[in-house]
């Protein structure tokens, strides 16, 4: 049995050889089918399926090391999207110094930092979260809790004051015994609720408005006829 395994991993390792071993072909024999960077952006993407950014945020040298073995290749197939909010701590700078400790994710990206950051943060997210999986999405979670924990306890905390009054308030030796909760209209961070007639007279603005467009679109239109039948 024992002979079996070894046997099979033998042969398995046989495969892995065989299927690294890189096949040469002539500069002629690629330049006959993708010359411009346009045509080997085609070539990598859509011939071998590889997923690319935007063809204006990829340089051709990525391109040919995606090609080359150099750089770890993603199939489009197999890539996993994340939706990832706009925070500070989830910013572009964040995600390369995460991954810092994961080079099998860094070699899917280029080694340069402004080729990185020009690939977009979107194809950054996705790249980071197919090859890391929950682990990624565990770690963007911690932040996005961490930042929501942040903005609950400053919107909890401060009250705005004017500087007199400010001291005079810390001076008074006056005590609450009451239970309202009239002083959270205080904070920093209260909206002030809008009245019906407010709201009503924001829905009125808003129609307005768009009858407004509707009317210049209208003139616009009739412009348009007038000038064609002119032209005629």
């Amino acid at each position: 049995m024992s002979k079996q395994i070894s046997s099979a991993n033998a042969g398995s390792s046989l495969v892995e050889k065989a299927t690294s071993q890189k096949v040469k072909i002539t500069a002629e024999e690629w330049g006959a089918k993708a010359r411009a960077k346009a045509e080997c952006y085609h070539q990598v993407g859509l011939v071998f399926g590889a997923y690319l950014p935007p063809i204006e945020h990829i340089t051709s040298w990525h391109l040919r090391d995606l090609s080359t073995g150099v750089k770890k290749m993603i199939k489009g197939a197999d890539v996993k999207f994340l939706h990832v909010p706009m925070y500070d701590k989830l910013s572009v700078d964040e995600f390369l110094k995460y991954i810092d400790d994961y080079p099998f994710v860094k070699m899917c990206l280029p080694d340069r930092e402004n080729e990185v950051k020009n690939l977009g943060r979107q194809y950054i997210i996705n790249v980071i979260y197919t090859r890391l999986g929950e682990k990624f999405s565990n770690w963007v979670n911690g932040r996005v809790d961490q930042r929501h924990q942040t903005v609950k306890e400053e919107g909890n905390k401060f009250i705005e004051l004017d500087p007199e009054l400010a001291e005079i308030f810390k001076a008074s030796k006056a005590v609450s015994t009451s239970n309202g909760t009239a002083y959270h209209l205080f904070k920093a961070t209260a909206v002030r609720r809008r009245t019906k007639r407010e709201i009503e007279e924001a829905k009125l603005e808003e129609t307005a408005k768009k009858l407004e467009i509707e009317t210049k679109m209208k003139r616009y239109a009739e412009l348009e006829q007038r000038v064609a039948s002119q032209q005629e």
